[in-house]
């Protein structure tokens, strides 16, 4: 008698599409991990951006106002003063606001000033200059404050 061995194509089929199956979804998830780390890579990008934005308006504040920090001093905080924000260099510099305001103006009592009290003391102002650096495409916001100390002369703060 002879026997013919039986035809597996079955088996196979259904193996190939199991394993087909495994593979389609190990690369879906490899596509979601990828994904979850451009975004945080882009986040971290973006805050990159906004806090070099927001320094570099406080450098150029700071340079602006050199020796004009004083007790009731009007300061200027417009950027668009010094700086073309139509050209494509300066363009990021219209998503940052900058704001100062002086936070105390008392007697001077800096490390290696002395004791010295009363009239003839060095008086000394303080001042907080804030940056508050936004991206319009993704939101993302970087705040930083900058602390400035000015020193006058006795009775600078009358």
């Amino acid at each position: 008698m002879k026997t013919t061995a039986q035809s597996q194509a079955g088996v196979v089929l259904m193996f190939s599409l199991i394993m087909m199956v495994i593979m389609t979804l190990l690369v879906i998830s490899m596509l979601r991990t990828g994904v979850i780390e451009l975004r945080i890579g882009g986040a971290s990008q973006i805050s990159a951006q906004n806090l070099a934005n927001a320094e570099a308006a406080i450098w150029d504040f700071m340079n602006r106002n050199r020796g004009n920090f004083f007790h009731g001093a009007v300061l200027d905080v417009n950027l668009s003063d010094d700086f073309d924000f139509t050209s494509r260099q300066f363009s990021h510099l219209t998503n940052v606001t900058l704001t100062a305001n002086e936070v105390a103006c008392t007697d001077f009592a800096g490390v290696g000033s002395g004791n010295m009290l009363g009239p003839s003391a060095l008086q000394a102002v303080y001042f907080d200059v804030r940056a508050d650096a936004r991206d319009p495409v993704f939101a993302g916001r970087t705040i930083v404050n900058q602390g400035i100390r000015g020193i006058l002369p006795p009775g600078g703060c009358s």
